[in-house]
């Protein structure tokens, strides 16, 4: 890293601090910040702030009509682009790698289909509803009973987000309004069937290093990998007091269906439950599961012979509590639906469909 105007280069490598004395005896105030001695901070007066333009911290934002300088820009912005080929996963990150990571946290820019979903209550600030992931610059997969009883209104979606308590990101966010929601027809609310909806936001995102597309599976197609991935911003054990503040990731093997449905047979499900085709499970190793708050995030497992490219293979939905010795998590069976999806992203009028998330690839 270039410490003096804190640029990453690719081996550089950052170390979270969670402790308040991690934070004491810090150089600088925060993880992703670098401090440099005043003999190397450069003395060139900033350019005149007019009438048109608002000040938010160390960022200038231009709201008038006047042409933005060059001189203006501190931190990379949005920059249009075409998206890349869809379910491209970065083990590495973008920009800088992560040490002593404590909780499973990604990589930043890992898992670049991510989105948060918030959710406005009036005249007080968005909360954290439940995760998704982006299938088409504009369309977002999640579940349908995170989102069944909320108007499109009350609901806005963040792609490129990872530490939720920053901005100091080497890329920003980005916001979106979501502008209406689509349940399956078929979605039962009580005993949570068909349990995918897509949210269609007002603007499309922009294609950058941590915003990318996630790439949909043939329709019924079955996965056996033992090396899948589950993401999200939800807590770790179902008793915690709060959501994670760093993206993190699982590791979680698929389960046969039979063994899946034996297993939750033995919980308060009961000996007659069954499980419904809609869904799939994975997981059942103790501590490593998805949990509350997870609801809606992405299950993607490795396309076999493409070197980190993944499929989603499902979508968090429900488990008995978290992380127990034996019980897997039961995700939303995502290659059920790929032909659904297709049809209301072709209603929305993306002919191309193929061509622009390779859904089929």
């Amino acid at each position: 890293m270039d410490e003096c105007n804190n640029t990453f280069g690719g081996g550089d490598i950052v170390d979270v601090r969670y402790d308040i004395e991690d934070y004491e005896q810090a150089d600088c105030p925060h993880y992703l910040e670098v401090c440099c001695d005043l003999e190397h901070v450069a003395t060139t007066r900033a350019p005149p702030i007019d009438e048109h333009v608002q000040v938010y911290g160390t960022f200038v934002v231009n709201e008038g009509p006047r042409e933005k300088s060059s001189e203006e820009i501190r931190f990379p912005t949005e920059q249009r682009g075409q998206f890349g080929e869809c379910g491209i996963r970065n083990p590495e990150g973008i920009a800088f790698r992560l040490a002593n990571s404590k909780f499973n946290e990604t990589e930043y820019g890992e898992f670049p289909w991510m989105v948060a979903i918030l959710q406005a209550e009036g005249t007080e600030a968005s909360t954290y509803a439940c995760g998704g992931s982006l299938i088409a610059p504009n369309v977002i997969l999640t579940v349908a009973h995170c989102v069944v009883d909320k108007q499109a209104s009350q609901l806005t979606a963040r792609a490129g987000e990872w530490d939720t308590m920053t901005t100091k990101e080497t890329h920003p966010h980005q916001e979106r309004k979501v502008s209406s929601i689509i349940l399956h027809p078929n979605f039962n609310r009580n005993l949570l069937f068909n349990d995918v909806a897509l949210l269609v936001v007002e603007d499309p995102f922009t294609a950058a290093e941590n915003v990318q597309l996630a790439c949909l599976p043939p329709q019924r197609m079955d996965f056996t990998s033992e090396n899948c991935f589950a993401a999200g911003w939800g807590k770790t054990a179902f008793d915690a007091n709060s959501y994670h503040e760093i993206l993190k990731r699982v590791s979680l093997a698929m389960v046969q269906r039979a063994q899946c449905q034996n297993a939750l047979r033995t919980t308060r499900l009961g000996y007659r439950f069954r499980l419904h085709g809609s869904f799939i499970c994975a997981g059942g190793e103790e501590g490593i599961d998805t949990c509350t708050g997870d609801g809606g995030s992405p299950l993607v497992c490795p396309v076999e012979g493409v070197a980190n490219k993944y499929y989603q293979a499902g979508i968090v939905a429900w488990g008995i509590n978290c992380g127990q010795a034996g019980i897997p998590g039961v995700y939303v069976r995502t290659s059920l639906y790929s032909n659904w999806i297709g049809d209301e992203l072709t209603k929305l009028d993306y002919v191309s469909i193929d061509k622009r998330t390779n859904m089929w690839n």
